[in-house]
C-alpha cells in the first residue's frame, strides 16, 4: 500500500513539473492509477517539437532494433508474430508490417518442414528473438534467433529484397552444441573497413563472441572463426566511435528490475575488451521506469547528437501479462565526455539511470 501511494503521489508531482516546463510527445491513454492517467493524459494533449519523454511506445517492444530506410527507421522485436514499425524520429512509432504474414513463417529453420511449429513428437514451442535487421549489398539481411529449448537453438539468416516483400531462409549461421547450446541474440555490426561481423553470446556458454562474415552478410567469412569478448551477457552490440570500439551488453534477469545495461571497450575488435561495468542501472525497486537494457543501434542526428534505443519497464503503461512484465521502448541521449560517450539527460548532464525526459532527435 505504501508503495502504490508513493508512486501516486509521484506521478501527481511529476505532472505538475512536467505541465509548466515541458511540452510531450503524444501516446494513447492507458494507465492503472490515477496520478498514471494524470502523467498519461498529459503527454497525450502537449505535443512538443523539442523534447521526448519514455517511453517512446505504449506497445511492448522487446530487443529492439532498428534499420533506416530512406527517411524511416523500421524496427523490429523479439516475439511472433515479430511486427515491424516505423518512425521517422525515433519518438514517434507506428506498425508497419508483419515480419512474416500467415499464421507461422515459412521454413524459418531451412529443413523443408511447410509448418515449423510443429517439430519432432508434435507441437512445439519456437521463440523469436532479437532479430538484427542490417541493408547489405541492397537487400534487407536479419539474423534472428530460434529457440525451441536448450538443445534446440540456432541462429537463422532472412532475407528480402525490401522493406515491403516476403522474407525468406537463406542460412543458419549457429546451431546449439554441447560447447555453446545457446547462441543467441546476434547483432550485425559493419566495421570501417567494410568488414561484415555478426556479434552474439551465449548465456549457458559463459561467452560473448564476434565473428567476420562474407561479403554478402549471409555466411561466415571463409577461413573466420569467432573471437571471443567477454563473459556472457544478452544483447551485445557493438559500436565504433572515434577509434574505440564500444560493447554494450545487459545482465540480471530481463523481467527484473535489476535488469543492467553494461559497457565494455578496446581498441581492437578482437583483444583487450575491459571487464564490462555497468553504465544504466534502475535507481531503485520503486522506480516507475527501470530494467533498461538490450539496446538495438546508436544513431547520430543532423545535430550531430547520438541516441540509443532499448527496452524498459514502465509499470502501469501496459497491464502485464501474468508474471511477464511488458517492456516498451525507450530513447536515451549520449555524449563524448572527455573522449568517452556517456549517457546524458536532456541537459547534457551524465546519468547513470533511465531518464523520462529527453531531446527530441532531428533528421
Amino acid at each position: 500500500m505504501q508503495t502504490f501511494i508513493r508512486r501516486t503521489l509521484f506521478f501527481y508531482l511529476l505532472t505538475f513539473v512536467l505541465f509548466f516546463l515541458f511540452s510531450f510527445a503524444p501516446l494513447p491513454l492507458q494507465a492503472q492509477t490515477e496520478g498514471e492517467k494524470a502523467l498519461f493524459q498529459l503527454r497525450k494533449d502537449m505535443p512538443s517539437k523539442t523534447v521526448v519523454v519514455n517511453p517512446v511506445t505504449d506497445f511492448d517492444c522487446p530487443d529492439p532494433s532498428i534499420v533506416k530506410i530512406d527517411d524511416w527507421f523500421y524496427c523490429f522485436k523479439t516475439g511472433f508474430p515479430i511486427k515491424i514499425y516505423r518512425s521517422r524520429d525515433l519518438a514517434d512509432w507506428t506498425f508497419y508490417r508483419d515480419m512474416f504474414p500467415g499464421p507461422t513463417p515459412h521454413d524459418p529453420f531451412g529443413d523443408g518442414k511447410p509448418d515449423p511449429m510443429k517439430t519432432g513428437a508434435g507441437k512445439q514451442n519456437i521463440n523469436y528473438w532479437a532479430p538484427s535487421p542490417a541493408l547489405i549489398q541492397g537487400r534487407l539481411v536479419v539474423y534472428l534467433t530460434l529457440f525451441v529449448s536448450m538443445e534446440n537453438d540456432r541462429q537463422v539468416v532472412l532475407v528480402a529484397d525490401n522493406i515491403d516483400s516476403p522474407f525468406r531462409y537463406a542460412n543458419t549461421l549457429n546451431v546449439g552444441t554441447p560447447e555453446h547450446p545457446t547462441p543467441q541474440d546476434g547483432q550485425y555490426f559493419l566495421d570501417d573497413d567494410g568488414r561484415h561481423y555478426l556479434v552474439y553470446g551465449d548465456v549457458n556458454s559463459k561467452g560473448n563472441f564476434i565473428r567476420e562474415l562474407s561479403a554478402d552478410g549471409i555466411h561466415y567469412a571463409k577461413g573466420s572463426r569467432p573471437h571471443y569478448i567477454t563473459t556472457a551477457y544478452e544483447g551485445g552490440y557493438i559500436y565504433k566511435h572515434n577509434g574505440l570500439y564500444y560493447f554494450f551488453c545487459s545482465k540480471n534477469h530481463f523481467n527484473n528490475y535489476e535488469y543492467t545495461l553494461c559497457l565494455s571497450t578496446s581498441e581492437s575488435l578482437f583483444l583487450g575488451w575491459s571487464e564490462p561495468e555497468p553504465v544504466l542501472t534502475s535507481e531503485s525497486p520503486d522506480a516507475i521506469l527501470n530494467g533498461a537494457g538490450h539496446n538495438g543501434e546508436i544513431v547520430t542526428d543532423k545535430a550531430g547528437r547520438i541516441f540509443m534505443i532499448m527496452h524498459s519497464h514502465c509499470e502501469g503503461l501496459i497491464p502485464r501479462r501474468g508474471d511477464y512484465r511488458p517492456r516498451p521502448m525507450i530513447l536515451m541521449e549520449l555524449k563524448d565526455i572527455e573522449g568517452r560517450l556517456t549517457f546524458v539527460d536532456h541537459k547534457g548532464q551524465p546519468t547513470s539511470h533511465p531518464t523520462w525526459i529527453v531531446n527530441r532527435p532531428q533528421f
